[in-house]
Parts: structure tokens; sequence; C-alpha cells
């Protein structure tokens, strides 16, 4: 994961970051891979109530917010495909003015969580840009 996470870090100081997933999905083993660079077998860990993604980014106030969607465990040969998530969640039907990704990742290996990442700095970069535009 390398240094340019430790780059990003610095645009991600001043963003909430909101982590939704079913339960037993990677949450906690996607956050431990992001610290420690390495996969940490953890016990499950009972959710908060979630809400679908279409609710948390049509509110006026997270109108234009980045979405990312990690589509976690492609190392398991059950997995779903991205196609397969993005059609699944509804992500297609998020406003178009919400700027959204959706990547496969692996908490087990990182695979895929830097350019996630990534991806998502840029969404941040560019709406931080359009933001102070409008002003």
């Amino acid at each position: 994961m390398g240094n340019h996470l430790s780059d990003m870090a610095l645009c991600f100081r001043r963003v909430h970051v909101v982590l939704v997933g079913l339960d037993c999905s990677g949450k906690t083993s996607l956050l431990y891979q992001l610290k420690l660079k390495e996969f940490v077998q953890t016990v499950q860990t009972k959710s908060f109530n979630t809400e679908r993604l279409r609710r948390i980014t049509g509110s006026a106030h997270n109108h234009g917010v980045p979405v990312l969607v990690l589509a976690n465990k492609q190392d398991a040969p059950a997995a779903l495909g991205v196609a397969q998530v993005e059609k699944l969640l509804g992500v297609h039907e998020l406003s178009a003015h919400t700027p959204r990704h959706v990547h496969g990742c692996s908490a087990v290996d990182g695979r895929g969580l830097q350019t996630g990442l990534e991806t998502l700095h840029h969404m941040i970069l560019k709406r931080r840009k359009m933001m102070k535009t409008k002003r």
C-alpha cells in the first residue's frame, strides 16, 4: 500500500466516511487491512441499523458526495462480480450528480484497496474543486 496512502490521508483528515455493508461482508477486516496492512482474523461484529445507498446519498446534506462501493471478498470463488454488485445495489439509480465507483477488492490480501481508495481520493478532490468554484 506504500506511501501514496499516507499522501491521501491528508485529504481524508477533513472528511466523514461512512462504511456500510451487509453482515459478514468484511467491513472490519477491510479496516484492519488498511491500518495494519495485513489480514487479521476477526470475530463477527454486529452491525448498526443500515440504510440503502440511495437513502444515504439522497438527502440534501449529502447531495453530490462521492460514493465508493468496495465489492469485497473477490478472492472467494463464489463472490459476485463487480457488475453484479453494482446492479444489485442499484448504483445506477443514484443521482447523476453523485460521483460513484464500484471496485473489487479483498481484505485478505489487500488487492484492490489502494486503487479503490485512490479513486475515492480523486473524486473528493474533484468535488472540493467544484465546491470552491461555486463560491
